[in-house]
């Protein structure tokens, strides 16, 4: 019978040449992938997060509200005068009633004074930013006045107005115990009247 090892050597040859080339091109493949991956192995870095501040806008402060000054009307101011003016009937301009009222006395003439005033008394040291004056008798020019003694002196806290049915006076920072409705001219018919004041602090 003819001799057959070399055939079958050869063939055995050829199938472990074949198999560590399979090897070889899988080695490869893998070191390709797992450079692409990243050098730990630990796949694709995922980029850091971004933090957005948000910003509250600060709070929007409100005025502060009007606050009454409760008033009592005490007397009447006539330095240049007979220092009477009509002051027991004070309190009539801060009774509530709109139908009374202090008047100054009767000028049948010219008005020859700097001026005559309705005293108010606050109870305590404040600082008013607004008066209101309601007169019955429009036409007179008066200001607002403040001061520490219902005898003087006072401060201007106002400038002068030409008084209508209902005049608003605004006040200069100023402190004190007592306001006066200070009348500097008289209307058509003589006499100043001032039916109602309103005092009130801040707004």
């Amino acid at each position: 019978m003819p001799r057959q090892s070399p055939r079958r050597s050869s063939s055995t040859t050829t199938r472990f040449l074949a198999a560590a080339g399979l090897v070889a091109l899988l080695g490869g493949m893998a070191f390709i992938v797992m450079g692409e991956t990243g050098d730990d192995g630990g796949g694709t870095t995922a980029a850091p997060a971004t933090t957005t501040t948000v910003k509250t806008p600060p709070p929007v402060k409100k005025p502060p509200q009007a606050t009454r000054i409760v008033v009592t009307g005490v007397g009447a101011y006539d330095p240049e005068g007979d220092q009477s003016e009509n002051g027991g009937d004070a309190r009539l301009a801060t009774d509530g009633n709109a139908t009374t009222a202090w008047k100054s006395e009767h000028y049948r003439s010219t008005f020859s004074k700097s001026g005559v005033g309705l005293v108010l008394d606050a109870g305590r040291p404040v600082k008013a930013t607004r008066v209101v004056v309601s007169t019955e008798t429009p036409g007179f020019a008066a200001q607002v006045r403040v001061g520490a003694s219902p005898t003087g002196p006072f401060t201007a806290a106002s400038v002068s107005k030409t008084t209508a049915a209902r005049t608003t006076y605004a006040l200069k920072p100023r402190r004190g115990r007592y306001l006066v409705i200070w009348v500097t001219s008289m209307p058509a018919d003589g006499v100043a009247a001032v039916n109602e004041v309103r005092v009130t602090a801040g707004g």
